[in-house]
């Protein structure tokens, strides 16, 4: 089975030279707000626009460099030089594997409460290699350090043990509300297609922790306010959600990264409550087609389902956001 694209490979297939921060979020599967703090990192890229003349954009080139520097690579461990029981420093598991010296040393703290903590080293700073190799063999899918590109590792005790990493079709179905054939067609989308991990049995599966956030980035689980009992019922069986009670701040942090937040963004409460709103400015908003909206709205006509009341203003049709947020999520 092939390993799933790093996010510099997603990145680097990108149509463009130049890229937004909604270009490198569609590209890689993060949401707009992790990219957005990733444009803070001091490393990052510089913009070709200044932050305060409009809509920033980044050279594709730099973008994936800075992936490739800041997130850990695969690593297959059958080819890495060396004995098992040889000791190493973090040097020389950088050189080793070649991966970047500031990507493996964060890795022991990272990991330190983690499920599966980073090998221990002695008193003179120094790792059993067989300890890493096999670390590293059950970790090479992820992605590096926690503030780059990934959510954090899940910490000991967890509230909710997960029955499973992954997704498979009906699961997406319960997640979206949508019937399978509806589903089907969503899982040919190049960027949730190309992010399966390959089949169990004869069923297609994809990697919970990077198909979530796709989802909600593409608007088919809601930002805020709450979940359905289908929705809530993945997330725990995933481990994002406790079975009872409120979530850990790990499963906070986590799920407000993949794009959730119970209470809503500022900026999304905002929006809710802000004026009506055109077409135009809603596609915008949800990171879609002009016509993608209008498909939508005819599609739901078509099937006498409701529809947002279109209201008519001197500057042409225009909607209340609050009540097509509604329609958007259902």
């Amino acid at each position: 089975m092939a390993p799933a694209p790093t996010l510099a490979e997603r990145l680097a297939a990108a149509p463009s030279d130049s890229l937004s921060v909604a270009d490198i979020a569609s590209a890689t599967g993060l949401t707009e707000k992790t990219v957005r703090r990733l444009t803070k990192d001091p490393q990052w890229p510089a913009s070709s626009v200044p932050e305060d003349a409009g809509e920033q954009r980044f050279a594709r080139t730099a973008c994936v460099q800075w992936m490739r520097d800041h997130q850990a690579a695969r690593v297959d461990v059958t080819e890495l030089p060396g004995a098992d029981s040889d000791r190493v420093t973090i040097t020389d598991i950088a050189h080793r594997t070649g991966i970047g010296r500031g990507s493996i040393s964060p890795l022991p703290a990272k990991y330190k409460d983690s499920n599966d903590p980073f090998p221990e080293a002695d008193v003179l700073g120094t790792y059993t290699w067989g300890e890493v190799k096999t670390w590293l063999s059950r970790r090479h899918h992820r992605s590096g350090p926690r503030g780059a590109v990934e959510p954090p590792a899940p910490v000991k005790q967890p509230t909710t043990t997960p029955t499973s990493d992954v997704l498979t079709t009906t699961a997406i179905e319960r997640l979206t509300g949508r019937g399978k054939e509806a589903v089907k067609t969503l899982v040919r989308r190049p960027e949730i297609a190309d992010l399966s991990s390959g089949k169990v049995g004869r069923s297609r599966v994809w990697p919970a922790a990077a198909l979530l956030p796709v989802l909600w980035r593409l608007g088919y689980l809601p930002e805020s306010g709450p979940l359905s009992p289908e929705q809530t019922a993945v997330l725990v069986e995933l481990g994002y959600l406790p079975a009872k009670g409120r979530p850990t701040p790990e499963q906070a942090a986590v799920l407000l990264e993949f794009g959730y937040d119970p209470a809503g963004s500022v900026e999304h409460r905002a929006w809710l409550v802000g004026p009506v709103r055109s077409a135009t400015e809603l596609a915008a908003h949800y990171g879609v087609t002009l016509s993608a909206v209008s498909r939508r709205l005819s599609r739901a006509r078509d099937a006498g389902e409701l529809v947002p009341t279109p209201i008519e203003t001197e500057d042409g049709t225009r909607y209340d956001p609050k009540e097509f947020d509604t329609f958007w999520r259902r």
